[in-house]
């Protein structure tokens, strides 16, 4: 069997911050997977990064992989918020804070990204590896997981299932029954219910969120209970993941993430690209086509303490040094 056709995408930012995450990043890379295996590796910016700051990255691989990584400058419309968004709208949704990790709108833009935009790079490769800049491989990976994603004929691999917040893809339970009503009872289980206390001060962002996108599309808001239910999505966690390219081009699915897209809950609820990936393939994909590559993998949420929307530190990290961030143990 000829060698997969394969590279590395990793989309990152000339700061200081992103700079010296970036570094460890490649280092664990190479040490621990792609120094043995060798497949290119791609860095995506916005065209901040200038020749002095792509020398400072480079010269940190070692030279005998340094030739297979490369900077690549994303097209000028890439990350941009599309016409169809309401930016007044936008703004007013990110301000209600209303969970400690609404985000910004480049991380709407970084989802979108991952959903539409990054494929077109992917011309000529059967597979790509997502890496944030801030993910670290954290123990050696004896396997091609290339080689092993084509001999298995998998679509999709990512390390682990997460449950995520139902404030942020709120709505998104009701877009999948509406888009596919024959398979309600299948979609039902790829999500789990969760209840938040309304009444508290906590979720008072949340009520403006919900008081903004009501009036924004002409409905009604919901009735605000001492306890609203929602609906949390089980993802497969994606800041790491190997996927099949043709998958993301083929035209049930692209109509499906353009309906997605059109409804702009990327942007004004903060749906996410993880939820969207894992919700898409199960919908057009077999069960036997994705699967978990499990190993020793982190990244910097869970590895340390971060300041939230709110101002506040919050810590996703494990009680000790046994558990590899929240990340599955390598086999």
């Amino acid at each position: 069997m000829a060698k997969a056709s394969a590279a590395i995408f990793i989309l990152t930012q000339n700061t200081d911050v992103r700079r010296v995450h970036l570094k460890n990043c490649l280092y664990f890379l190479f040490k621990n997977f792609n120094e043995q295996f060798r497949y290119p590796v791609m860095l995506f910016h916005e065209g901040d990064y200038d020749y002095a700051a792509q020398r400072e990255i480079l010269l940190g691989v070692r030279s005998s992989c340094r030739s297979l990584v490369s900077f690549v400058e994303l097209d000028a419309g890439d990350f941009k918020v599309p016409d169809h968004i309401d930016k007044e709208r936008l703004a007013r949704c990110i301000e209600c804070k209303a969970t400690p990790y609404m985000r910004n709108v480049g991380y709407r833009n970084m989802c979108r990204w991952w959903l539409l935009n990054c494929w077109k790079y992917a011309t000529g490769f059967e597979y790509i590896m997502r890496l944030d800049d801030d993910s670290i491989i954290e123990d050696r990976i004896p396997k091609d997981l290339f080689e092993w994603m084509k001999s298995k004929e998998l679509i999709y691999s990512s390390n682990m299932m997460h449950a995520d917040c139902g404030i942020c893809t709120y709505g998104m339970k009701d877009f999948f029954d509406a888009a596919f009503p024959e398979r309600r009872e299948f979609i039902q289980t790829l999500f789990t219910k969760g209840e938040v206390p309304m009444q508290s001060v906590l979720f008072q962002g949340f009520r403006r969120l919900l008081s903004i996108n009501a009036a924004a599309t002409g409905t009604t808001v919901p009735e605000i209970p001492e306890k609203m239910a929602l609906w949390m999505p089980l993802i497969m966690y994606n800041n790491y993941f190997i996927s099949r390219t043709d998958f993301w081009v083929r035209p049930d699915v692209l109509a499906t993430l353009k309906k997605i897209d059109e409804t702009g809950n990327i942007y004004y609820w903060r749906w996410g690209d993880a939820p969207i990936q894992t919700l898409v393939l199960a919908l057009h994909a077999r069960p036997d086509q994705f699967s978990r590559s499990i190993f020793k993998y982190s990244k910097r949420m869970q590895r340390e303490a971060f300041i939230g929307d709110n101002g506040e530190a919050h810590s996703y990290m494990p009680d000790d040094y046994t558990k590899s961030s929240c990340i599955t143990e390598g086999r």
